[in-house]
Order: structure tokens, then sequence, then C-alpha cells
């Protein structure tokens, strides 16, 4: 690396910084977090039903994503949580007999102390310890990630605004003046902050360990409370006059509402200080248009708010899902975004019709995809449709289920989902839904898995790269153009020239940057057969909670039992891709005339000769040597 890179003056506090701010990777068929694990114990010691027969497969799973949530704890937290925590685990190593009920109340006692440790935020200081040193003694990607997901579920659950302090705090790390001065302020070290104009890109001068000691005081410190104020817009919605108010929910004609704001109207003087003032910076233009637009304005009070638009957007659906019920059979239709004020002080997120809405509205793009696809399929599905056989008849009907619960809360996409699985794995072998998946669709989704975390380091390579030196983001963007080729609607990567690119990839970056731990933990993984081992196992350990959590939730909502909100949206996702992937594989082969079962075995032993090759002595690349291309829609 050049001498002058500006990425030699970088340290680890630069790294963490990139840490918080990286939301290159979701928590797509990710494990749950240890305070969702806690919570889901929590809902089963809670309930009456016994520990035995049907319910003990979920009570097994809901303690086997708690031990291994627990196993990945940081030693800070572990320390601050004995004697409670290694008491609750030793209460919980065996499911608590029906008649030594005591057990149960014991563990239950247990889990509210340590809850309580959570949601006043005595864990926080210790997570954020634990979060600093495993960047400093350069763990792995994924031990970092866990401790940052850990950390962001501590927060929300003890009423901390997670992206606003993450943002904040990645300006302390990155020794910004602006944002170091903000924390002293807010922390009492100052009283008086200079102009903005001033220091405005200015650094701060503090030593690494000192931006460390500054958020750790930051999230020490108890929660700001303040008056929360948001607004949501409705599409097909309708009130009877201009303006109704219900208790803390406010519906404004949107229409009335937005010529008043933007031309001065005769009704502005009367309108929520908010969007009046000067200083607030209420953004009016932004208001959708429309006869059938209503805007809603949510009073959540003065409190401390981890997040004030979900907390807001589940009070205004639910007074008017229950108040129109059973009349309005269609609901009014959110908008995207919102505008949140806070002490009067605006900030948003862009108003906009929900995502299939935008998608049906484009001239362009997904309808010429639409296009190809049915120019491609429609000459074979058409001759089926003349006098389609009974098989043929289902999967059609199960694809508009499938479709229909892709815009379900979670707990009703989950039931649909998996009724779905439970028709397929009936015509396919007979057996249970879950012996199904775990039979055809196990080994397909370590490969899918495997190939979406090589396919999206190589996407997000140059994230980062005005952090870094102008040599060194030459050569990071160098082989991210080499190794992406852009489509319409998306990419492209080969697979197979991705692995063999790592070792250079990871070496175009500096030391204490994010991609450089990230592209070194794949490079590990991938360069010898006992990593690539290792990373299938515990994929395939991964796939076995998750499969239990699927039926757990399923088995809670169909026969009655807890299903957490957090379990339910954690596994939503991943039953529905393997809904879509198991009636793929079934139309495919009723189209050319086979069973469904010829179109499933065909799906596992494909992903089985993959597996076979991933896991030999063989190169890396093998694996891929007949499919390398993977894709993704950024």
């Amino acid at each position: 690396m050049d001498v002058g890179d500006k990425i030699t003056l970088l340290s680890w506090a630069d790294e963490l910084a990139q840490v918080l701010r990286d939301r290159s990777y979701g928590v797509v068929d990710q494990d749950l977090a240890w305070v969702e694990a806690l919570q889901q114990v929590q809902a089963w010691l809670g309930d009456t039903r016994p520990y035995t027969g049907q319910h003990k497969r979920s009570w097994t799973a809901a303690l086997t994503d708690f031990r291994h949530a627990t196993d990945r704890l940081g030693d800070k937290i572990r320390q601050e949580l004995a004697p409670h925590l290694p008491a609750l685990l030793s209460v919980l190593s065996t499911l608590p007999a029906d008649d030594a009920r005591d057990r149960a109340v014991r563990a239950a006692c247990l889990v509210d102390e340590i809850l309580e440790a959570v949601d006043a935020g005595r864990l926080l200081p210790l997570a954020w310890k634990d979060l600093v040193a495993a960047v400093c003694k350069n763990a792995p990607f994924q031990e970092v990630r866990a401790q940052v997901h850990l950390l962001a579920t501590l927060l929300h659950r003890s009423n901390r605004d997670v992206e606003r302090l993450y943002r904040w705090m990645a300006g302390v790390l990155q020794d910004q003046l602006v944002d170091v001065r903000r924390a002293q302020l807010r922390l009492g070290d100052i009283t008086v902050v200079e102009p903005l104009r001033d220091i405005a890109g200015a650094s701060a001068g503090l030593s690494p360990k000192d931006r460390a000691d500054l958020c750790l005081r930051l999230l020490a410190a108890p929660p700001v409370a303040a008056h929360h104020v948001v607004w949501h817009a409705f599409g097909r919605a309708g009130i009877s006059r201009m303006v109704e108010e219900f208790g803390p929910v406010t519906f404004f004609d949107g229409e009335w509402l937005r010529g008043n704001l933007t031309h001065d109207g005769p009704y502005r003087s009367s309108l929520p200080a908010e969007t009046t003032s000067p200083d607030a910076l209420f953004p009016a233009e932004m208001l959708p248009e429309g006869k059938d637009v209503v805007v809603a304005r949510v009073d959540l009070g003065v409190g401390a708010r981890a997040n004030a638009p979900s907390d807001s957007r589940l009070l205004v659906q639910s007074l008017i899902l229950a108040a129109a019920f059973p009349e309005d059979r269609h609901g009014w239709q959110l908008y995207e975004g919102y505008i949140h004020a806070v002490d009067d002080q605006c900030g948003w997120e862009v108003l906009r019709p929900a995502e299939e809405d935008i998608e049906n509205q484009l001239p362009y793009g997904p309808l010429d995809i639409t296009a190809a696809r049915l120019s491609e399929m429609a000459p074979r599905i058409a001759p089926h449709l003349v006098r389609p056989g009974v098989a043929m008849s289902e999967v059609i009907d199960a694809i508009g289920w499938w479709k229909a619960s892709g815009t379900q809360p979670p707990h009703a996409s989950v039931l649909l989902d998996v009724r779905i699985l439970e028709l397929l794995a009936a015509r396919v072998d007979g057996t249970a839904w879950y012996r199904y998946l775990t039979e055809y669709h196990k080994d397909a989704w370590i490969r899918d898995r495997t190939t979406a975390d090589l396919v999206h380091l190589v996407w997000h390579a140059r994230d980062d790269v005005r952090s870094l030196g102008p040599k060194a983001a030459e050569a990071v963007i160098a082989l991210h153009d080499s190794l992406v080729q852009h489509q319409r609607w998306g990419f492209r990567t080969d697979v197979t020239q991705a692995i063999a690119a790592l070792p250079a990839l990871a070496a175009a970056y500096p030391p204490h940057t994010l991609q450089r731990r990230r592209t070194q933990d794949m490079a590990h993984r991938v360069s010898v057969p006992d990593g690539r081992r290792v990373w299938y196992t515990a994929l395939e350990q991964r796939w076995s909670r998750a499969v239990n959590r699927i039926a757990s939730v399923r088995n809670a909502l169909a026969h009655g039992g807890p299903a957490t909100a957090s379990a339910a949206a954690n596994v939503a996702p991943m039953v529905h891709r393997l809904a879509g992937e198991a009636l793929h594989a079934s139309l495919t082969a009723l189209l050319d005339g086979k069973h469904p079962y010829d179109g499933h075995l065909r799906r596992r032993d494909r992903a089985a000769e993959w597996a076979r090759r991933w896991l030999s002595e063989a190169p890396p690349q093998e694996a891929w040597s007949q499919n390398p291309a993977g894709g993704h829609k950024p």
C-alpha cells in the first residue's frame, strides 16, 4: 500500500464505526438473538400445557435456541449474569416433568430477574465491552456480527433508538468533532457547543480508547425522554370530515391538509405546531396527493422510545382494523415511510406506496421480467390447462396461496406456507412436512446460503471505499467491477471467480477495515476442506434449529401455544422461500410430464452432488462447476 494512503491512520475504533454502520447483511435465515430466545423460553414457561406429547418438540426447540444463543454471549455479560444464568441453564437442563411444576416456576423467576436487568439497560455497557474486545482481538466476522446484533436487541428492549444511536456512536468512533460534542453535551461534560459551521468536518483529536469510552458512557446513560409524534399516510381511505380525532390519533383529509400547508390555507394556523414551525422542517411537499389519501397523526406522548414509527404504526393500524371491522373487507393501504417529530424537530423516511404497489405502477423493469418469463413458460403451461390433472390444479392453486402469503403478517404467512408444504409433502412421499423439508431441501438451502454469502461479499466489496486511500480504493473497485456483471434489475457473479479472487480482495483492504475482516474470514472458510466442513456443519445445525422453530410457531398457531412475534418474524421469510422452491420443483416436473416426486428427487440429488464436491479434497470451485452463476436483486 502507498505510504500516503489515508487508511494507514485508521485504528480499530474506525473499524468498529464501520461495524456499526454496516447494513449489507440482513438477518435472513439467522438464529434468534439471545434476548429473543429468552423471550421464547419465557413464553413457554408461562404456558400451562404439559411438557410432553405434542408440545415436547416446541419446548425442545425453544431450549435449543436459548442454549445456542447463550453459548455466543461474551465474557462480560456472562460474568454479570452469574449466578442467575447458570442457575437457569441448570433448571432447564431437562424439561420440567408435568408433576414438577415448581421447577418451571423457579425457571420463570430466574428469567424475570434476567429480563429485569435487560430492560434496565444494565447489560448495555457489558455488551459494548464484549463487542470492542471482539474487534480488538481480531475475532471472526461472524462473531463480531453476532455481538452487534445482540447489542441492537438489548438497546431496543431497553427503549433506545438503535439506528440513531449507532449513527451517533459511529461518528464518535471516527473522531468527528460534531458527534463528539453532541455526546459530551448529552452527558453534561459541556454546556455549550460551537456553531456547526465552525466544527463540521473537524476531528476531535481523541485516542481510540477515549472514543470507545465515550460511547460506553452514552450506552450507560438513561434513555432520553422526548415528545414523539409520528405521521403516517394511507391510500384507498376516507373519513367523514376534514379532521377527526380519536384519542392519540388524529385523521386529516389528505388534500385538505396538503393544501393548507403548501398553499398557506385558511386553517394553517390551527394545525399542529410541528407542521407550521419554521424550525421543525416539516416536509409538507412529501405528503401524498389524491382524493383517497388520509394522513394520520399519532401522538405518543413524552417518553423514551426505541422505535417510535413502529409503535405508532401498530397503534393506528390497530385502531383502523378494529373500528372498521367487519364492514371494510379490504382495509386502508398504509404507505411506506413516515414523518417523525421529536420535540417538534422533524425527521422522515419518504412516504411512498407499498413495494408491491410501486412495482405494479412501473411501466418497465419488473414488467419486462414478467414478460420474458411468460414467453418462456406459457407455451409449456398452456397445454396442461385445457384438462389439468388433480396434481397440476393443486400446484397452481397453491401458487396463488403462496403469492398471497407473501403480503401477510408473519404469523399468517407461516401458517399458509406450511400448509403448502403439507400439500406438497403428501404428494411427493407422504411424510410429515418437516421430514420432507430435510429430505429434499436441506442441502439445497445450505448451498443457497453459501452462495448468497459469497455473492453478497462481492457485491458489498466497495461499500467502504470512501475511507480508503486512493490506491487501495482503486484496487478494490477494479476487483469488484471484474466480478460483478450488471444486468437489468440485478446482477450476476461467477462464484468460481469470486472464490479465486478472495485472497487478492482481502489483500487489497488495509488493516482495521471491516471488509478486510469479512473477506479474510471467508477466504479462511473456503480455502481448505476442513474450513468448508466446519461451515457446512454450522449451516446444517442452523437448518435443524430453524425447521424446529418453524414447526413450533406453526403448531402454536394451529393447535394453541405461545408463538412470540420475534420467532414468527424470524422464520417467515425462510419458510416462504422454501415453499416457493418446493412449488417450483413440483411445477417443473409436472410440465415435463413427470410426477412431482421426480422434480424433488432431481433437486435433492443435484444439491447432494454439490455438497459432496464442496466437502471433498477437490478445489472449492469444483462444487459450482455445473452452475457457477449467482445473482441478487439489489
